[in-house]
């Protein structure tokens, strides 16, 4: 996939910036992103940059997906990774958290207490160490962890829709693969 060029203006490998360009000429490859087409040639040859801007363009998507399913739910975006990751590990120290989440603590404290005044999560003193506090899910917080993952799902399956079941995994492994080195990079 080819996105708009850094600067914004003409998507790369159409030369054109004309969004219907690709429907006038008959090119089945064009994709819709909103009101504005993303156009690309699914034949070009795909740089590390190429594959890192449709990255960035498909995690926004994502995440647009996933705030327009949260809406009436009273999680704000953000707070649902918070509740998957409180459901799948458990309680957890405000630091561990952050780790987890790959944010900075105050960033973490912040949005706990925010959940915390919602009834989402509560803060749990350590039965060995008075300081050592750990955060984790209310009942409540726990329901909304639930129609949370069944949200993401139906996001997903919305964002993956004909796309073999075969594919969607090459898909998840390369995504994670690509992780894998972005995070094994020196810094």
């Amino acid at each position: 996939m080819n996105p708009p060029d850094p600067a914004g203006t003409t998507p790369a490998g159409t030369g054109t910036t004309d969004p219907t360009a690709a429907r006038s000429t008959g090119d089945a490859a064009a994709r819709s992103t909103g009101p504005e087409k993303l156009q690309w040639d699914p034949e070009a040859p795909a740089s590390g940059g190429d594959v890192l801007i449709a990255l960035r363009f498909a995690d926004r998507a994502g995440r647009k997906a996933i705030a327009d399913e949260l809406t009436g739910t009273g999680v704000h975006t953000g707070q649902e990774i918070v509740l998957a990751k409180l459901l799948h590990l458990g309680s957890l120290p405000v630091a561990k958290l952050a780790k987890v989440l790959d944010v900075e603590v105050p960033t973490a404290t912040k949005t706990t207490q925010r959940m915390e005044a919602a009834g989402l999560v509560r803060r749990v003193k350590n039965d060995r160490d008075a300081r050592q506090v750990a955060i984790e899910l209310t009942d409540h917080g726990r329901e909304l962890a639930q129609t949370v993952q069944q949200l993401h799902t139906r996001a997903g399956d919305r964002a993956l829709q004909g796309i073999s079941p075969e594919h969607r995994r090459l898909l998840r492994n390369l995504l994670w693969t690509i992780t894998t080195n972005i995070e094994d990079l020196p810094s």
